[in-house]
């Protein structure tokens, strides 16, 4: 099935068979796409020169690069600096665009399966002319909020690449999303460069994607965290099921995206151009409702939690859907699962309780309560404790409401199904207040 042996990184055996399923149902999808005709040597192409801008700069934002993708653009064709951000990202976008420009000519080669040499090479293009381009390591190094401590010493370095490389030879036939993941999250672990590393990471995992006919992956910076948080995890005790998750998961918006590509018609139509942006104006709405409920939640369950000496935490991902997976959700059509918020509570001597809230499209019921109008919902999951994928949905476990959405620009009016399948409506500071009460009483029941 995945052979891990030889990582840093297991699967226990029901987790390995549920990635495999998903995986399954991405090739069916990726076979299908080339009998239709939509998944050409030259879609890709096209895709990858579409992408080719918003690819730099949110490689290089996780990193800190303050630049847009139009500022991104304008730093690589004219190679100029961008007024008011350190001029070091321009630099930095520049020689990322030629690094993956080589990524892509290296893709178009089956043989050798990627090793130290290429990666070197890779890394060499980022760094440019800066002292240790394309070397590894001497130093320590420690990488910043990981308890993580990579090798140490460059004979350590040294050995950990060769098995890096030794792996990636012998499993030279694995499907490319497992050998992105493997490849990609074992590099950051040994991290044999003193900068670099992470982009030089996810150009690698791009390279392996691209090889085996899929189109590029995009980590945005609006998912630093959950990025961050998935290769922590990885790290500490070999745990790969969060980063599993989310490469598959962006793999699964790289597809819809090339679908949106081969099928995109090309000229400005001032009517549409009007809609979008109405559209927009309606997802910002919908994101800061988002934020409000979070925040009222966490405000609830911790005013409850502190007499006994607990806690609560929530994080917000910022801007988790963007327009075009906003669009598709409101079509009635799945998106690559995106977070919308974590809520953690602990409470002394009690198991921690821990629900993230993400989205989905409107169900059946909904759907028809609203007098079919589509849009986004906020559905409940909870950790899985020993499968693949780390979290799965709690149905009707969920905290008060087992499907939650907002009115098309009224972010303070939400339709709430629970488990009956019965809809009402709440302010969103009721709702956040039953929602709140559930979550304590899990905590600390009665």
């Amino acid at each position: 099935m995945f052979n891990f042996e030889e990582t840093p990184y297991s699967l226990s055996e029901d987790a390995a068979k549920q990635a495999h399923q998903r995986l399954a149902e991405i090739e069916e999808r990726v076979a299908m796409l080339r009998q239709t005709g939509e998944l050409t040597e030259q879609t890709l192409r096209n895709y990858y020169g579409e992408k080719r801008f918003e690819q730099v700069a949110e490689s290089n934002a996780i990193e800190g690069s303050t630049l847009s993708v139009g500022e991104t653009e304008l730093a690589v064709l004219k190679g100029v600096t961008i007024t008011g951000h350190d001029p070091a990202y321009a630099r930095d976008a520049i020689a990322l665009d030629k690094a993956l420009n080589r990524i892509a000519e290296l893709a178009r080669q089956a043989e050798p399966p990627t090793g130290i040499e290429q990666m070197n090479e890779i890394h060499s293009l980022l760094l440019g002319d800066r002292l240790g381009a394309g070397v590894f390591r001497r130093e320590r190094v420690s990488i910043r909020g990981s308890r993580h401590t990579p090798p140490k010493t460059w004979d350590q370095v040294m050995s950990q690449m060769e098995q890096w490389e030794a792996w990636s030879v012998a499993n030279s036939s694995l499907p490319g999303p497992i050998r992105s993941v493997v490849l990609h999250a074992w590099l950051t672990h040994i991290h044999p460069y003193i900068d670099g590393n992470g982009r030089t990471a996810r150009a690698i995992g791009n390279l392996e994607l691209i090889r085996a006919g899929y189109p590029p992956i995009i980590i945005k910076r609006v998912e630093r965290d959950r990025y961050i948080d998935a290769l922590g995890e990885s790290d500490d005790g070999g745990d790969i099921r969060s980063f599993l998750e989310l490469v598959l998961d962006r793999v699964e918006g790289a597809l819809i995206g090339l679908e949106r590509s081969a099928r995109a018609k090309q000229g400005f139509n001032p009517a549409l151009e009007r809609i979008r942006l109405l559209q927009e104006r309606q997802l910002k709405i919908w994101e800061t409702s988002i934020q409000l409920l979070a925040s009222i939640i966490e405000h609830n369950v911790l005013m409850s939690v502190e007499r006994v000496g607990g806690a609560c935490k929530t994080k917000v991902f910022p801007e988790p859907l963007d327009i075009y997976d906003y669009l598709e959700l409101c079509g009635g059509r799945p998106v690559p699962r995106s977070w919308a918020f974590k809520i953690s509570v602990e409470v002394p001597g009690l198991p921690r309780l821990e629900k993230l809230a993400y989205f989905g499209h409107r169900s059946a019921r909904m759907y028809t309560h609203l007098e079919r109008q589509g849009g986004p919902s906020l559905y409940w999951s909870t950790k899985n404790p020993s499968q693949f994928p780390k979290w799965i949905g709690d149905g009707l476990k969920s905290p008060y409401a087992v499907e939650m959405t907002a009115a098309a620009g009224n972010g303070d009016q939400w339709f709430v199904m629970l488990a009956d399948e019965s809809v009402i409506t709440l302010q969103t500071t009721e709702l956040a207040t039953r929602v709140a009460s559930v979550i304590v009483a899990q905590v600390v029941p009665d």
